[in-house]
């Protein structure tokens, strides 16, 4: 199983592909949309693709990242896609997450943080591949229900990271971290609920 790196600045391209084969992985290369999808629908072997955001012709925005991440969604790949943000992007790593982004890691990337992402998207991608041959059914329709409810927690992950990442960055302010992912308070709320996240208890408190 070989990992797809899609990043068109060359120096940073080269440096995640040095930190992938370090941890043992294989990798391929590709600097756009166009030749990443080709070459991950063209290669049965590409299990994780690290995916920058920003690709040409508009490197500044992330309609290409989004777009490579909808034509996996759409069809059914199991190959698992952790994308690349910056540190001042919530509100695109949320976009992405919620248009099927594996996980996501914050540029400079972390050694130890990628060895992490890549053996669970590894095995997370292993785990669905057994189950479409076992089975011969949709990822979508999973028979075992215990298998289903760990895929939907698994899947949820990260969201939960980055918004914890937010809140802790901002002191557990809720109107901040509300406004970094453009959202009303309310529907941050419906989040910390839904992930059972409540602020630190305040020592002698």
């Amino acid at each position: 199983m070989r990992v797809l790196i899609v990043e068109d600045q060359s120096e940073i391209r080269q440096l995640l592909r040095r930190q992938v084969e370090a941890l043992g992985f294989s990798a391929d290369e590709a600097t756009n949309r166009q030749d990443g999808l080709a070459m991950l629908f063209g290669d049965s072997e590409i299990a994780v693709v690290i995916l920058d955001l920003g690709l040409p012709p508009k490197a500044d925005h992330y309609e290409e990242g989004l777009t490579f991440l909808n034509t996996v969604q759409a069809k059914n790949s199991l190959a698992k896609v952790i994308v690349l943000t910056g540190q001042s992007s919530p509100v695109v790593t949320m976009r992405a997450i919620e248009q099927g982004a594996f996980d996501y890691l914050e540029k400079p990337v972390d050694r130890q943080a990628l060895h992490y992402a890549l053996q669970r998207a590894m095995l997370f991608r292993d785990t669905h591949a057994n189950l479409r041959e076992s089975s011969k059914i949709s990822l979508h329709l999973v028979a075992d229900a215990a298998t289903e409810i760990n895929t939907k927690a698994l899947r949820e992950q990260p969201m939960q990271k980055l918004i914890m990442s937010l809140l802790e960055k901002n002191n557990f302010n809720v109107s901040a971290t509300a406004r970094e992912l453009q959202m009303s308070r309310e529907h941050l709320y419906y989040y910390l609920k839904k992930y059972k996240i409540q602020r630190p208890k305040k020592i002698g408190v």
